[in-house]
């Protein structure tokens, strides 16, 4: 159940529940999810005790120039998280992130 409300709680559920699927990178979570500080969101889910994990990998923004971001990844969760081969280039690697608990 995808909530469309912009609360702080709705937005980690958003998340939370993303991350149950598949990792969740920074562009991902303010494009697809509509959280603007998804770091913000992840500490908070964080505090209230659930594992989620940082990759730092390299991706390519809208605009072409190349980021160095977080992916989010949930502890025990199934999804496999992405890789960085540290190249930076045209291509890019499209990955996600997933979670849940008490939010």
């Amino acid at each position: 159940m995808l909530t469309l409300e912009n609360t702080a709680k709705a937005q980690r559920m958003r998340i939370l529940a993303y991350l149950h699927t598949k990792p969740l990178d920074t562009l991902a979570a303010r494009k697809e999810l509509d959280v603007m500080h998804p770091a913000a969101r992840v500490m908070e889910l964080r505090k209230r005790g659930i594992g989620i994990n940082t990759i730092w990998i390299d991706r390519e923004s809208d605009c072409g120039k190349i980021h160095r971001i977080a992916c989010y990844v949930l502890v025990g969760a199934a999804a496999t998280a992405p890789t960085d081969t540290g190249r930076i280039g045209k291509e890019t690697d499209k990955q996600q992130c997933i979670t849940e608990v008490e939010i």
